[in-house]
């Protein structure tokens, strides 16, 4: 299969996925709403926690098998990963919203994961680095046959610390009692400075000329 056919394969992919993962988040919710599942205390004692955080760990699995069977070389199937897992996490927000009028504006709060505690954040917040997987993973994508990026230690370190800071501003908040109420503790600047860091890494591999 050609390099088109198969990225035009990742996207359908993701594309399906985001509306799987859509029609899921619609049950939760509604069962968040009746007080069956208590996200303020997600335990594995809980049966309907652990089949979510097991259900999470699969939606990521089947990203990375996608991903693996697409591409041909290491960094190309985590620049195809990056594009689905971008893609995916975008018009899953996309079509919430036409099935549930949920996000209604880019700054309302979500309950991202729940590996190994909840993340929460602004939908704003993941559709951003949505974008900058989706960019990312573009460019490298495209430069594979003719330029192959190849990072150095110092892009890895960059895009790996951005990474955590990132993970660790959704961290930060505390999860809402109930799922009327808003959560407080985000931090815009922590994860700017993840962001950019991350961004930092891959626009040093980019740029880098290999010897």
């Amino acid at each position: 299969m050609s390099g088109r056919g198969r990225l035009t394969g990742t996207f359908l992919f993701a594309f399906m996925m985001a509306l799987f993962e859509a029609a899921v988040v619609v049950y939760l919710r509604r069962l968040w709403e009746l007080q069956e599942i208590d996200l303020t205390h997600a335990t594995l004692e809980n049966l309907l926690i652990r089949t979510e955080i097991l259900r999470e760990a699969a939606s990521l699995g089947m990203i990375a098998t996608v991903a693996w069977l697409a591409g041909r070389r290491g960094l190309e199937r985590l620049a195809l990963g990056a594009i689905i897992f971008g893609v995916w996490d975008i018009f899953y927000y996309i079509d919430l919203h036409f099935l549930m009028g949920w996000p209604s504006s880019p700054l309302d709060w979500d309950i991202l994961f729940l590996i190994p505690r909840p993340w929460i954040g602004p939908v704003l917040a993941p559709s951003l680095v949505s974008v900058a997987l989706i960019v990312c993973g573009l460019l490298l994508v495209r430069r594979e046959d003719r330029w192959p990026v190849r990072p150095a230690g110092r892009s890895w370190i960059l895009s790996l610390a951005g990474g955590a800071i990132v993970i660790v501003s959704f961290l930060l908040p505390t999860v809402p009692a109930t799922a009327t109420a808003v959560p407080t503790g985000f931090s815009w600047p922590i994860f700017g400075i993840g962001l950019a860091l991350a961004l930092a890494g891959f626009a040093h591999a980019y740029t880098r000329r290999p010897r």
